[in-house]
C-alpha cells in the first residue's frame, strides 16, 4: 500500500523506515512547520531560570519542544543538559523520552497508561508530597506550541503545582520563513537522518493521486495536521484510510467530521504501522 505521512523528511525519518520495512510505500506531504516567536524574551527568561534550578519538574510534550529549546540553548551560549541540571523531566511519549536521552537528558517520567497529556496528568504526583526542603522548586516547566490545549496546565494545578507554561515554538503552514524555522538537529536515535525520506509532494499532487486511487493511507500525527489536512483536501473518499496517532489528533479528526480507520496504541512508528495493518486487515477488498 502506498502511505502518505503529512510531515517534512527532518521529521519523518523513523516512521518512514518502519513503514518500508513493513512493505509499504511512502509518500511525504509536508503541511505543517515550525517557527520560533517573534520574540523569545519570555521563553529565554524561562530557560535561565531553569538553568538557576528554580523547577523541579520540565514536562516536554514533542520532539519538535527539544528541537525548539535545543536551539535556543545554543543561541543563549549554552546547552539543553547544562540548563536542565538535576531538574526532573517528565516526557509525553517514548518518542520524546528517546530524543532527550540521546541528548544526554535523563528522563524520570512516561505516562505508563496512555502516551499522551491525560496519561501524564494522571500519573503526575501531588504536589503535596513534596518534602518542606523542596517547597522552593515546586514550579512546573512547560514549554510548547502556541496551539497547545490547556490539559496539562489545568490538570498539574489541579494536582497541586505551579504551573509555567510558555509558548517554545508556533505551528505554520509549511514552510516556515527561513529566519524563524526551528532547524536544530537531533542526536540520531532521537532524529534519524532526515535523507531517509522520500521527496515530498504538494497539496495538489496528493488530491491527484487519491481522485486516481494511488494513494491508500494517511496518518495523522497532530491535531494542527489533522485541521491542515482538511483544509487542502476536505473531500476524501471513504476508502482511503486514516489513521491517527493519539487520542487528541483522533478526537480532532473526529470534530472535523473525518473518518478514521484506527488510531495508535502507541504514537511510535511501530504503533502507527501496527495500527495501519489492523485498519487494512478489517477491510473487504484490503490489497
Amino acid at each position: 500500500m502506498t502511505v502518505v505521512l503529512p510531515r517534512s523528511a527532518d521529521r519523518a525519518a523513523g516512521m518512514v523506515t518502519e513503514l518500508r520495512q513493513r512493505g509499504a510505500e511512502v509518500r511525504l506531504m509536508p503541511l505543517i512547520d515550525f517557527e520560533q516567536p517573534a520574540s523569545t524574551q519570555e521563553l529565554d527568561e524561562a530557560l535561565r531560570m531553569l538553568g538557576q534550578g528554580r523547577f523541579e519538574w520540565m514536562v516536554l510534550t514533542s520532539i519538535t519542544t527539544v528541537r525548539a529549546l535545543k536551539q535556543r540553548a545554543a543561541a543563549l551560549g549554552t546547552t539543553l543538559p547544562d540548563l536542565i541540571g538535576d531538574t526532573k523531566v517528565a516526557a509525553v511519549g517514548t518518542a520524546t523520552a528517546s530524543s532527550l536521552e540521546a541528548e544526554g537528558i535523563a528522563v524520570d517520567l512516561v505516562p505508563e497508561g496512555t502516551m499522551d497529556a491525560v496519561g501524564l496528568v494522571e500519573d503526575w504526583p501531588l504536589g503535596t508530597e513534596l518534602r518542606p526542603e523542596q517547597s522552593l522548586r515546586t514550579k512546573v516547566f512547560l514549554p510548547q506550541a502556541d496551539l497547545a490545549a490547556n490539559t496539562i496546565f489545568e490538570g498539574l494545578m489541579g494536582k497541586g503545582w505551579q504551573v509555567l507554561p510558555v509558548v517554545a515554538y508556533h505551528t505554520v503552514d509549511y514552510p516556515a520563513r527561513p529566519e524563524r524555522r526551528i532547524t536544530q538537529s537531533l542526536a540520531p536515535a532521537g532524529a534519524p537522518d532526515p535523507q531517509a525520506g522520500p521527496e515530498p509532494i504538494t497539496a495538489e499532487d496528493f488530491k491527484e493521486a487519491v481522485a486516481a486511487g494511488e494513494i491508500h493511507a494517511v496518518v495523522l500525527t497532530s491535531p494542527s495536521l489533522a485541521r491542515r489536512l482538511h483544509h487542502v483536501a476536505p473531500h476524501l473518499p471513504e476508502e482511503l484510510l486514516l489513521v491517527a496517532i493519539g487520542n487528541s489528533t483522533a478526537a480532532e479528526s473526529r470534530r472535523l467530521g473525518l473518518q478514521l480507520a484506527a488510531t495508535a496504541a502507541q504514537p511510535t512508528p511501530q504503533g502507527i504501522a501496527d495500527a495501519l495493518a489492523a485498519a487494512l486487515e478489517q477491510r473487504p477488498n484490503r490489497r
